[in-house]
């Protein structure tokens, strides 16, 4: 029954108002997952393009696909590496959509539809780190797999997990950690200040009566602009898990120390690839991380909110 004071008002605005904040967590799982689904040819395309900067081999991409295609056969382009993608990519989407709203509420006491690019940014560059942290050991899994020649693990993330763990502590699930950060928090944070933005362009072009063609091509141009800030910062960071990850395993107890050690590393393998490539070298496979970024952030910008709608969520 609709209660009297919502009738007597004649709006929806006080039962928006009574919903918890949880009730948007089942859209905004049910859009990350279509995501995540729809787009994991294309990010397994990227780690292959990004992971070649690590030697400074940047090769062709076709001659990525036909060495994967080898070693792990057709049907490694739907399966090599998809359970812990399809976890990581659904749960870092929902959290970044769940917390950025409450996030910029909690910092600017209003909600983000009201906020500034700048505001919008700083909100979401904070949401975005126990995304970072708690997505880490899967992004290991992740790479571990799709850079697995000799089917080591096969396909198997607890094998990974397992190996990582015995060999290297619970510090190894954390290598690289400070390229994951990076890349979460500039997409995050560029993606959310820039949407708006990005969509009132598309309203001048497209119609009203496709609003969802409004959102996807929105969403596209936001995706793609936050590829530009941590396309560097994730090429660097999948070469240096590539490089640690084919050393001997060595186990690190936790310390300051090896927090910075981190940090210095990454900024080492980020000099490395200047020096050997020039800027394009940071910037390789930037035409499928925008692809897949650009793809992301339209699909979650058009499937959110439908889901939204159809779950009656304000």
């Amino acid at each position: 029954h609709v209660p009297p004071s919502i009738v007597e008002d004649g709006s929806w605005n006080k039962m928006a108002q009574k919903q918890s904040v949880f009730a948007a967590l089942p859209p905004i799982t049910c859009g990350a997952l279509s995501t995540a689904t729809l787009m994991y040819p294309v990010d397994l395309v990227r780690a292959l393009k990004m992971s070649a900067a690590a030697s400074g081999q940047a090769g062709s991409t076709m001659d990525l696909l036909r060495a994967f295609h080898a070693q792990h056969g057709m049907k490694g382009f739907a399966t090599q590496g998809v359970i812990p993608e399809m976890l990581r990519a659904t749960y870092m989407r929902v959290l970044k959509f769940f917390l950025f709203p409450i996030t910029h509420k909690a910092m600017y006491g209003k909600p983000e539809t009201q906020g500034s690019g700048v505001s919008k940014a700083i909100a979401a560059g904070v949401a975005s780190l126990p995304e970072g942290f708690t997505i880490q050991p899967l992004e290991v899994a992740k790479i571990a797999l799709q850079l697995d020649k000799t089917n080591h693990y096969k396909n198997n993330m607890n094998l990974v997990i397992k190996d990582i763990m015995q060999n290297r502590g619970w510090t190894g699930l954390f290598i690289g950690y400070f390229g994951i950060q990076y890349r979460q928090t500039s997409w995050t944070a560029a993606y959310f200040a820039s949407l708006k933005f990005f969509s009132d362009q598309t309203k001048t072009v497209i119609p009203n009566d496709y609003q969802m063609l409004q959102n996807l091509c929105g969403g596209f141009a936001a995706g793609m602009f936050g590829a530009v800030f941590n396309t560097p910062g994730d090429v660097v960071r999948s070469s240096q898990q590539k490089m640690i990850l084919a050393e001997p395993p060595v186990r690190h107890p936790f310390s300051v120390g090896l927090c910075v050690s981190g940090v210095t590393s990454f900024l080492d393998m980020g000099k490395n690839i200047y020096a050997q490539k020039g800027i394009g070298g940071l910037y390789m496979g930037f035409g499928f991380k925008a692809l897949h970024l650009g793809g992301s952030g339209a699909l979650l910008a058009m499937l959110i909110p439908a889901f939204k709608k159809a779950f009656g969520v304000n």
